[in-house]
């Protein structure tokens, strides 16, 4: 099996988690941007897994998936970027604690998502 099969991905779509949370799915070239309005609509979606062990398994596929196709996704919360997964990505310490390895997380963003008032857009 080859280990790369660059896809180019076009798409949008409003996703309704189980538990209430919406939030968007846009795709564009090598890159899937999730955007979610909150850190607890995040939460939220994050839940939907059920535990740390059956959550960090699925985001092993998913990361698996993403080398091979040679993808990036990205998870923005109110316009910030806080995380991605790309086919390179590593884990760090952050996103371990966070349960959600291998992500990668970037603390500024996370910091900028969690004091930001709802309906705020930052710039990244």
């Amino acid at each position: 099996m080859p280990t790369s099969l660059p896809v180019d991905v076009l798409g949008e779509l409003s996703v309704l988690s189980g538990e209430g949370a919406q939030f968007s799915v846009a795709a564009k070239g090598d890159r899937i941007s999730v955007e979610l309005p909150s850190l607890a609509a995040g939460r939220s979606v994050a839940k939907q897994a059920a535990g740390r062990l059956q959550r960090k398994a699925m985001l092993s596929k998913l990361h698996a998936g993403l080398r091979v196709a040679d993808l990036t996704l990205e998870v923005n919360v109110a316009g910030t970027l806080v995380a991605h997964l790309a086919p390179d990505s590593e884990t760090t310490l952050l996103a371990r604690l966070l349960g959600i390895s291998p992500m990668r997380v970037k603390p500024l963003g996370l910091l900028r998502a969690a004091i930001s008032r709802p309906g705020t857009k930052h710039v990244a």
